[in-house]
C-alpha cells in the first residue's frame, strides 16, 4: 500500500477535448447516448476549474490491489466504503441499513457476505468492463484503474471508495462511475435512465471527497443505450452527509464492535441503527434542488433513436440526418465556449 498524489496516475490526453462553460454549484449535465451503431457517433471530454478541498487533503491511501481481490476485500471491511452511503444514510426502505450495521459488526467474511448479495450486483460486475468501453469510445477518454482509496489523514480513515475509473489527473481530473441497472430482473429489457437516482448522490459526492476531484460522470449501461451524468462536486452536500455518516460508523457500528470483542454481544445489540436518519429527508430536499438545476441535452445527444421511435415516420433517414447534423452544429457551439472560458 503506498501514499500516492494524482501525479503518478497515468493520463493519456485524447483529441480535440471539449470544455463546458462554468455553471452553478451542484448540478449536472445530462447526455443520452442510444445507439444502433458500432462506432460512435460524438466525441466529448471535459475540463472543470479546481478548487481545493477544505475537508480533504488532496493526497490519498491507495492500494493496488485489484477490485475483488481478497485483499481489496479485506481493506473494505474496516471501512465505510462510499457505495454503501445511501444505506448508512437510511435512504432505503426495510432493513437495508440494520443489515449493512450487522455486517459490519459480526460477518468476518466481508467476500462472501458481497459474493452472496443478489444478482443486481452480479449483473453489474459481468458487465462493467463492457461498459467502461462503450464510455471510452463515446467520450475518447482514457480511462485509468485504482484498486482502493482511502484518505490519508487519520479522521477520515474509516471511509474509502472503490471508483470504477479515473478520468485524467487532478487538477482538472474527474472520476467515473458505472452503473448497469438489473431492471427487476429483466436487464435485456431496461432502458438507460433519463434522470439521475438521487441514492446515487452521496457515493459520488463521497468519492469526489476522497479522490479530492471535482467532477464525476455517472455513467449509465444497458444493452439498449446509455447516458451519462456530469457531477459537480458539492461541498456543502458533503459536510451534511459527512455528519450523518460519521454518526453511524462511531456510535452505532464501532460500540457495538467494541462490545463483541469483550465478548458481550447482547450489549452489541443495543447499539443496532434505527431503519432510517432523522436528517436523511434534508438530504432528499437537497436533491430536488439538484433536479432542478440539472440540464439535459437529450435532443441533440440522440442521433441515432431506437427502433420504437422510428415508428410511424415517413422519412426516418431524413430525420436521422437531421439529428446528426443538430448534434454537430451543438458541439461546435460547445467549442466556442470553451474557447472563451480557457482566456477568462
Amino acid at each position: 500500500m503506498t501514499n500516492a498524489c494524482c501525479s503518478g496516475i497515468r493520463s493519456i490526453h485524447h483529441g480535440r477535448p471539449v470544455m463546458f462553460p462554468r455553471r452553478r454549484k451542484f448540478q449536472t449535465q445530462f447526455f443520452r447516448s442510444f445507439s444502433t451503431a458500432a462506432a460512435p457517433l460524438l466525441s466529448a471530454g471535459v475540463s472543470i476549474f479546481h478548487h481545493r478541498s477544505p475537508v480533504v487533503h488532496a493526497c490519498i491511501t491507495q492500494s493496488d490491489a485489484p477490485q475483488r481481490s481478497d485483499e481489496w476485500f479485506a481493506l473494505r471491511k474496516d471501512k465505510l466504503t462510499t457505495s454503501t452511503f445511501s444505506t448508512a444514510l437510511g435512504m432505503w426502505k426495510g432493513k437495508r441499513r440494520y443489515e449493512l450495521w450487522h455486517e459490519k459488526v459480526f460477518t468476518s467474511d466481508v467476500r462472501s457476505a458481497e459474493d452472496g448479495k443478489n444478482s443486481a450486483m452480479q449483473w453489474g460486475v459481468l458487465n462493467e468492463a463492457t461498459a467502461i468501453e462503450r464510455y471510452k469510445s463515446i467520450t475518447c477518454r482514457d480511462v485509468s484503474s485504482l484498486g482502493f482509496a482511502m484518505h490519508a489523514e487519520q479522521k477520515f480513515d474509516w471511509i474509502g471508495a472503490s471508483p470504477d475509473g479515473l478520468l485524467g489527473c487532478s487538477p482538472g481530473g474527474g472520476i467515473l462511475e458505472v452503473k448497469c441497472p438489473y431492471n427487476k430482473g429483466k436487464p435485456e429489457l431496461g432502458k438507460p435512465w433519463s434522470t439521475m437516482p438521487f441514492y446515487y448522490m452521496p457515493q459520488v459526492q463521497g468519492q469526489m471527497e476522497i479522490m479530492d476531484r471535482d467532477w464525476a460522470d455517472l455513467y449509465c449501461w444497458t444493452p439498449k443505450g446509455s447516458t451519462i451524468f456530469r457531477v459537480n462536486r458539492d461541498r456543502e452536500y458533503w459536510l451534511m452527509i459527512h455528519e450523518m455518516l460519521h454518526e453511524f460508523w462511531w456510535e452505532n457500528v464501532i460500540p457495538a464492535r467494541n462490545a463483541l470483542l469483550k465478548g458481550q454481544e447482547k450489549e452489541a445489540n443495543m447499539y443496532e441503527p434505527a431503519s432510517t436518519h432523522k436528517q436523511t429527508g434534508m438530504e432528499e430536499k437537497k436533491m430536488d434542488v439538484f433536479k432542478s438545476e440539472g440540464s439535459s441535452w437529450a435532443d441533440v445527444w440522440d442521433p441515432e433513436p431506437l427502433p420504437n421511435e422510428q415508428q410511424g415516420k415517413t422519412d426516418s433517414g431524413k430525420d436521422k440526418s437531421l439529428k446528426k447534423k443538430l448534434s454537430f452544429q451543438w458541439v461546435k457551439k460547445l467549442v466556442k465556449k470553451s474557447d472563451k472560458n480557457s482566456k477568462e
